[in-house]
């Protein structure tokens, strides 16, 4: 609090005091003449304790009332970015949808049966309903792939069983039959029919091949 004292004998001195119960802590003199300033002090402190402004004491909240509600509503928020439709909840050793099916095809191509494929996919979450619709599809792509296999081998069978009726041809030509040559030519013969009768049967009858389908 800022103190500023004129004394009777013209001299003005000032300072900054903390009053103790709203009076100079200790007394005071003029540093010209020595006279005692504390009353005049004091009188300024007072004015000044006065025109301090009376903090107004706000009034005390009303108390809040809570009733508990005999049937609540429970809402729930849902998280940020959750997706609107509820995800099928993995456990362990399951993996997620998309890898499931491309291993179910996988099991599909190496000769597994439809029933297996079917218990693979519900051991990995699917409804019996959606795994059914799944092999059911997979299989029908087998089914296209064994058959595409058959066509091909029917060709290329055709193909080798004509290599000896050639080298007959130009064995009698020029005279001479080599028979070990004429042997191997006759082998090659023999694979070449069993190519087409093996494509034939992977043509009309595609479910009943096992194995991978890509090694046929």
């Amino acid at each position: 609090m800022p103190i500023k004292i004129e004394c009777g004998c013209g001299q003005h001195y000032a300072f900054d005091v903390e009053p103790v119960n709203g009076r100079m802590p200790s007394t005071i003199a003029c540093p010209a003449c020595g006279a005692d300033g504390t009353g005049i002090a004091n009188d300024q402190i007072a004015q000044q304790l006065t025109a301090l402004p009376v903090a107004v004491a706000a009034p005390d909240p009303e108390p809040m009332h809570i009733v508990a509600s005999q049937n609540p509503i429970r809402v729930e928020i849902p998280a940020k970015n959750a997706p609107i439709t509820a995800r099928r909840n993995a456990l362990p050793g399951q993996v997620d949808r998309t890898q499931a099916e491309h291993e179910a095809r996988a099991k599909a191509m190496w000769g597994d049966s439809q029933e297996e494929v079917t218990k693979y996919l519900m051991i990995q979450g699917f409804s019996y309903q959606e795994a059914l619709s799944i092999v059911k599809l997979i299989f029908q792509e087998r089914a296209a792939a064994v058959r595409a296999n058959g066509i091909r081998k029917i060709f290329l069978g055709s193909g080798l069983m004509c290599v000896p009726i050639i080298a007959l041809l130009i064995f009698l030509h020029i005279g001479v039959i080599p028979m070990k040559l004429f042997g191997l030519t006759l082998m090659v013969g023999f694979y070449g029919i069993w190519l087409v009768i093996n494509g034939i049967l992977m043509a009309v009858a595609p479910k009943s091949e096992q194995g991978d389908v890509a090694d046929q």
